[in-house]
């Protein structure tokens, strides 16, 4: 009788302590939950979104590639950047008969350098291959305060998209 009477103390001993690691774990991962950080540079995807949302929809719109180019900047474009971009849009519609319409999008990556610096990577997905976008973005350090700079302040000095998708492995 005795040797039933330890196992069974044995058994809620082993019980008590499982519980209360279980406690101890919970209550220490609902405050991470809490705090989390918002998503870094949401207003730029934000952008960025909207930029792919007018690109599905017609694909030579120019007002998609004047919206990000022009919000946060403080000067106009100039014609080397008024080339590129008609350049960019007479490939994307080359892009668009060669890979079939596009359909989706999905961010792959966001890297800051330094803090007034950002690269970020969409996948654009068309009807049978994907193509890879890289979206730089700069705002000028403001010299006259510590307070951090709204995103409208960041200005897009870099756009580019390639179907060379090598260049994912290689980043």
């Amino acid at each position: 009788m005795t040797s039933k009477k330890s196992n069974w103390t044995k058994y809620f001993l082993f019980i008590g302590i499982i519980s209360f690691i279980v406690v101890l774990l919970i209550s220490f991962a609902a405050p991470a939950q809490q705090y989390a950080p918002s998503e870094p540079y949401k207003e730029l995807d934000d952008r960025i979104k909207q930029f792919f949302d007018e690109i599905i929809a017609n694909s030579s719109s120019a007002s998609a590639f004047d919206s990000l180019l022009t919000t946060g900047s403080t000067t106009t474009t100039n014609s080397l950047i008024d080339t590129s971009i008609s350049e960019m849009k007479t490939k994307l519609d080359d892009v668009k008969t060669r890979f079939g319409n596009f359909k989706d999008y999905e961010k792959i990556d966001a890297k800051p350098i330094g803090k007034d610096l950002v690269i970020i990577r969409y996948l654009l997905k068309c009807e049978s291959y994907p193509v890879v976008w890289t979206f730089t973005f700069y705002r000028r350090p403001n010299a006259t305060t510590t307070t951090i700079v709204t995103t409208t302040q960041w200005q897009t000095i870099g756009l580019r998209f390639d179907t060379n998708l090598d260049i994912l492995i290689l980043k």
